[in-house]
């Protein structure tokens, strides 16, 4: 099977590329931003393989001196994470946006920093502003808004395609390549409960607005309903014949609507 990213040849049933990690997909479904991220992500490799090069040759240079180690690459492939806690990607600025970003300023909006590490699937604002989730090839990273500095960092064992923040800001869910939906602890850092129940990629993630039920939408062609207190699956909705890319709750809660591959949008409800 051959990766739609880097283009490497993979075994049969292989569910990652054995090359640059990134999750194999049948040949009907592969996507537009899958063939998006292969591009980018050679890019990004081929850059990495000139700046290790040339750190090489900089630590085997004339003076004599120990070989310097190969630094973090951000933005570019899927570099593999350094262990332990690992310093900021941001490139931390001291610009502030102070106007509130709207019709008659919106000319005037430009860059401020630029974040990231791996190639990202989702980010979402915490309901107070106080964070950023990114959802990366690499895990989770969370950064302080008001400084853009990385607060906490989490570590999956999948690409992270999407990420939600419970409406009281307390909880994360993050879901990924292998399956499954984590919850986390946004003020500890520590894993709440892992979710299994899909049997493919997870790409979409959102919570009710009363914060007690989540929903996950998948590329098994399905929703899940899971209690978040619990974690038991409440109910799996099937109705979509492709990939499921997005799910979101009405502000009231009476509807859940969800997109997919398939073409349609679907509009899930108390009958």
């Amino acid at each position: 099977m051959r990766c739609g990213r880097c283009g490497a040849v993979n075994p049969a049933g292989a569910r990652f590329c054995g090359a640059c990690g990134a999750p194999l997909r049948k040949e009907r479904r592969i996507r537009p931003l899958v063939l998006m991220l292969g591009i980018l992500g050679v890019v990004g490799v081929l850059a990495g393989v000139a700046v290790v090069v040339g750190l090489g040759g900089l630590g085997r240079g004339a003076r004599g001196g120990a070989p310097m180690e190969p630094t973090g690459l951000a933005g570019g492939g899927v570099p593999a994470p350094a262990p332990g806690p690992t310093p900021t990607g941001a490139r931390e600025v001291g610009i502030r946006p102070v106007e509130r970003i709207g019709r008659d300023n919106a000319a005037r909006v430009g860059l401020v920093a630029r974040l990231g590490k791996g190639w990202v699937g989702q980010v979402a604002f915490s309901p107070d502003g106080r964070w950023l989730a990114v959802g990366s090839s690499v895990g989770v990273y969370v950064y302080e808004a008001a400084t853009l500095r990385e607060a906490r960092r989490f570590e999956t064992k999948a690409p992270v395609w999407s990420v939600a923040f419970s409406p009281d800001g307390r909880l994360l869910a993050s879901g990924s390549g292998d399956q499954t939906v984590i919850l986390w602890d946004v003020g500890t850092g520590e894993r709440v409960r892992t979710l299994e129940g899909h049997t493919d990629d997870v790409n979409s993630v959102a919570f009710s607005p009363d914060g007690q039920l989540l929903a996950s939408g998948s590329w098994d062609d399905t929703v899940i309903l899971w209690d978040v207190r619990t974690g038991e699956r409440v109910r799996t909705l099937e109705g979509h014949t492709d990939d499921v890319n997005s799910v979101a709750f009405s502000p009231d809660g009476r509807l859940l609507a969800s997109g997919s591959w398939d073409g349609t949008v679907i509009l899930w409800g108390v009958r």
